[in-house]
């Protein structure tokens, strides 16, 4: 595709100081791939060096503490620090050699930090957190006071570093971020109150980092449009936003405003899922470039070039920020002006790999780009020394990445796949309610298959690896429909639930291979996104009348829709379907159409009995490379990461 039809993309933009030359940036956003030492891992360098190659005009550190007080998990950038400039300048350094910018935010996690850090969270009043479910203190004006000279203090260290941008986050329900917000902000003095009042802090901190702050340094600040707390979701909302930034865009102290939604206690908003419409926000964005003197960015589920080029052609805002579009596909902007837009990996909004295992600690990645976040690790793809025939048996996520990397380094690659189509469990997935950008991936292997001239057979069963004529096998033939969570909490029930022999298992039911209709009882103790999947698949099938989730989990879905910020949704749009949830139960037995507890309770009657009980690996023969779920059933990560390492060693 022409690049013509994204002029505003490839157009050069003052931010400030800052000469940009494109409008596409990458806001800083946390990936966890910090260590104990506070500073840049390497880890974190070759993420966003890798970014900066790949054509964005600006590269955002993620949003890193300025007091000891703030941290929130080990592996933050430590602002507070004097030892953090000497790995802040090597990044800058690699950033600045590939043309980009290089920008942190500068933070304060407010009532959000535990005291188990050490000390009582601070916040402009004592509302508890939703996060963390603790009480913080009232600042005391001595605090605030106290706090404007750490921001400094961290601003100088960037500077002396050589960072181009200086951001302060008052987003979310953070420490600044209270103070905006009346419903966080029950403050009577001269910090709260009146919108002058709510943005004086904010203010007094941007006019002390702009007199230390030298003329090619640009500094912005960062804000939620809203907060969407759940109990009152129009407590904040642009009615108050608009006319803070307003009031602190006049002082002129700050040379861009970059807006986004959400907070601590609606993280979906703040990382919108696949369901959330495409952009998020440009709609309210553009009231803000209307009323503010200074440029806008704007982020939130911007993943296309189309999708930036209308934010931008339609003026809401002056430059879009991409924060997983990136992570999914480092050479976005590269691939715009290389005119290669169709072959742009997309991020789904799925949220599994960057908010949910950032969430639990890991570092961060993306599904589908197995390089996202391991830069470090998985070397770049090169030609191989000796050209192989390769055959790769299995065309799910895990074959499919091996087949488009070995392809990719020149090997002659063919793909058998049994089914009539490819994609294997994600192809279920991409087909029930609410996941349909699954199909996205799938989508760009199909086209990048053929572009590499992936030899694909559908339809083909390989049953004997010996019959292929190949110098290398590859077995990626997934995982099969089993009882085998049962054994998590009953380890010696090796032959499933009595009396549920025969009864069809979810993958069956959504693959076409078995029916359900009236009345159902779903058998659940997989509990993560393929349940999940089913019972929406389900609430959508006609003929069914009604479903019944017995489940072993205290709270169906976690905790994998906890992590990727998606339970409210989820739960909200089963309790609008009726569905019958039973939480904290154990089957003991099936009866015909009754299911007996294992306290004695009866279930039933059902017209429909079906379990979800997950998938077990399936026999691999011997003298193959055997990826994926096939060797054991963890997802649609560790099969493409299998994939990409396998065919980088053929």
């Amino acid at each position: 595709m022409s690049t013509a039809a994204f002029p505003h993309l490839t157009s050069s933009f003052q931010l400030g100081p800052v000469d940009l030359r494109n409008r596409v940036v990458i806001p800083g956003h946390s990936m966890v791939h910090g260590d104990s030492t506070g500073g840049i891992t390497e880890k974190y360098r070759a993420y966003l060096t890798t970014r900066a190659k790949g054509g964005a005009s600006l590269i955002g550190i993620e949003s890193a503490p300025i007091h000891p007080n703030s941290q929130t998990w080990n592996g933050q950038v430590e602002l507070w620090r004097d030892d953090i400039i000497d790995s802040l300048a090597a990044t800058a350094d690699e950033v600045h050699a590939e043309g980009a910018k290089l920008s942190i935010i500068m933070w304060h996690g407010g009532h959000n930090v535990s005291y188990r850090r050490g000390a009582p969270a601070m916040a402009p009043s004592a509302i508890p957190s939703v996060q963390i479910g603790e009480i913080p203190r009232a600042m005391s004006v001595a605090d605030i006071k106290d706090i404007i000279p750490y921001y400094v203090s961290a601003a100088e260290r960037c500077i002396k570093a050589g960072l181009d941008v200086l951001e302060v986050q008052t987003s979310s329900d953070y420490l600044l971020g209270s103070f905006l917000n009346p419903q966080l902000n029950h403050r009577t003095d001269g910090y709260g109150g009146s919108v002058e009042n709510r943005c004086r802090i904010v203010l007094e901190i941007l006019e002390a980092i702009r007199a230390k702050l030298p003329p090619h340094v640009a500094l912005g600040i960062r804000t939620s449009i809203y907060h969407a707390i759940p109990g009152e979701m129009d407590g904040y909302t642009i009615e108050h936003s608009l006319p803070a930034m307003e009031h602190i865009a006049a002082t002129g102290l700050t040379d861009y405003v970059s807006v986004m939604a959400g907070s601590n206690a609606n993280f979906a908003e703040t990382i919108p899922p696949m369901t959330y419409p495409r952009p998020q926000i440009a709609e309210l964005s553009a009231k803000f470039k209307q009323a503010l003197n200074v440029p806008v960015i704007v982020a939130g589920r911007i993943t296309t070039p189309a999708d930036a080029e209308a934010v931008l052609a339609n003026e809401q805002a002056d430059l879009v920020a991409l924060a997983r579009a990136f992570i999914a596909d480092a050479d976005w902007m590269t691939k715009v002006e290389t005119g290669q837009v169709d072959r742009i990996r997309q991020c789904t909004g799925c949220n599994q790999v960057c908010l949910g295992f950032a969430g639990r600690s890991l570092p961060a990645g993306c599904n589908f780009n197995a390089e996202a976040g391991r830069e470090d690790e998985l070397p770049p793809v090169t030609a191989a020394k000796t050209k192989k025939r390769v055959a790769i048996v299995g065309g799910g996520p895990a074959g499919l990445e091996c087949a488009r990397v070995a392809a990719e380094r020149g090997h002659d690659v063919t793909l058998y796949e049994a089914a009539n189509h490819l994609g294997g469990e994600l192809y279920l997935a991409a087909n029930c309610p609410n996941r349909d950008e699954f199909k996205l991936p799938l989508e760009w292997w199909v086209s990048e298959l053929g572009y590499l001239g992936v030899d694909v057979r559908l339809n083909t069963r390989v049953e004997d690896a010996s019959s292929l004529a190949a110098d290398e096998v590859v077995w990626a033939v997934g995982g099969e429909p089993t009882s085998i969570w049962q054994l998590r909490f009953r380890p010696t029930l090796v032959d499933g639930i009595p009396g549920t022999e025969g009864l069809p298992h979810s993958r069956e039911v959504l693959s076409g291979t078995a029916k359900l209709s009236g009345s159902v009882l779903v058998i659940d103790e997989e509990g993560g996104w393929p349940a999940l999947n089913f019972i929406e698949a389900l609430v959508e099938q006609d003929d069914v009348t009604h479903i019944t989730v017995a489940t072993n989990s205290a709270v169906l879905g976690l905790p994998d829709l906890g992590a990727t910020g998606e339970l409210p949704l989820f739960a909200a749009r089963l309790k609008e379907a009726r569905v019958t949830v039973v939480n904290n139960v154990y089957i003991a037995s099936v009866d015909g159409r009754f299911a007996t507890a294992s306290d004695d309770d009866i279930l039933g009657p059902f017209d429909s009995i079906a379990l979800s009980m997950g998938a077990a690996a399936r026999p691999v023969p011997d003298a193959v490379h055997a990826i994926g779920d096939c060797v054991a059933p963890r997802g649609i990560w560790a099969a493409v990461q299998e994939g990409a390492r396998l065919a980088r060693a053929l």
